[in-house]
């Protein structure tokens, strides 16, 4: 059947404009805003590495000075402990001494400056790769928030699609009721064709809605035990619990009835006559049915 002919027993008529300031409108500021505050707690971060390397720099040069003052030192002392004559040779290693105890000193404190900067230059490389870390995670939260976002909003624009060509929203699903009738494997495949299945039963309230919508036309829903007699499942894939399902079988069914038709009755219809209960049926029998698109928990 043409995909254009689906819905030719229904009233179609123009879909109206969407007022403004629609919810469902893609609204794309927000990511904006987001993207602004990771810029600014970025720009800050960066502010205080550079901070913490204008620190870091001083210490180098501080280092160098003293570095310079030991190498004076040192260059003092070898001139020292050369003396000009014996008589000045006393009083040049009393100098010397001074000098060396200097020279030990400064090495000291240079030792502890050039070890300050090897500690805060890996602080400091600490830091920047925990801002490499967090920002490369911030940017994997927005990715996803924009992919679910776009996820709400493609399944809100064919929930509404949907209701506009007469589909019913209850418990969180999306429901068709069609006018025309069809075998169960030909209504199934109409409502895969539409990203449904022929529906499942969750719950009595779910049983009672089905029911009220049928306008005592007799239904197929996805129930079927054609690949093994007696082992009943739900064309969804939604399990099906025989103790939680008995009540919603018409009395003395499933018969599995051989009509004389070709094959039993492997396949459920709403069946109108029996107040709307389920009643296994020829599945090659024309019969108006039921799609169900599940946005919600099923299982029963």
């Amino acid at each position: 059947m043409a995909r254009d002919n689906i819905y030719e027993n229904m009233l179609m008529t123009e879909a109206a404009p969407q007022p403004k300031g629609n919810s469902l409108k893609t609204s794309v500021p927000w990511r904006h805003r987001a993207g602004g505050i990771v810029t600014a707690v970025l720009l800050l971060l960066g502010l205080a590495l550079a901070t913490s390397l204008l620190a870091v720099t001083l210490l180098y040069l501080r280092a160098q000075s003293k570095l310079q003052a030991v190498e004076e030192a040192a260059q003092k002392l070898q001139v020292s402990l050369q003396p000009d004559n014996a008589s000045d040779a006393s009083a040049k290693g009393s100098d010397s001494l001074q000098l060396l105890d200097e020279a030990q000193v400064g090495v000291r404190i240079l030792k502890a400056q050039l070890g300050n900067v090897s500690a805060a230059y890996g602080e400091i490389q600490i830091r920047l790769d925990n801002v490499s870390a967090a920002y490369g995670e911030i940017q994997i939260r927005l990715d996803n928030v924009s992919a679910a976002r776009a996820a709400v909003q493609g399944r809100c624009s064919d929930v509404l699609t949907k209701l506009s060509r007469g589909w019913k929203f209850y418990g969180g699903n999306l429901y068709y009721f069609s006018q025309e009738r069809k075998s169960w494997d030909e209504a199934e495949r109409f409502c895969v064709s539409q990203d449904s299945h022929l529906t499942s039963v969750s719950s009595q309230a779910e049983q009672e809605f089905l029911s009220s919508d049928t306008k005592d036309q007799n239904h197929w829903i996805g129930l079927t035990d054609r690949e093994t007699e007696g082992n009943w499942r739900w064309a969804d894939g939604t399990e099906y619990r025989a103790d939680a399902s008995r009540g919603f079988w018409a009395e003395n069914q499933p018969d599995n009835w051989d009509q004389g038709i070709g094959g039993r009755e492997d396949c459920v219809h709403i069946h109108s006559i029996n107040r709307n209960l389920w009643n296994d049926a020829n599945c090659t029998l024309p019969s108006m049915w039921i799609c169900k698109q599940a946005h919600g928990p099923a299982g029963m």
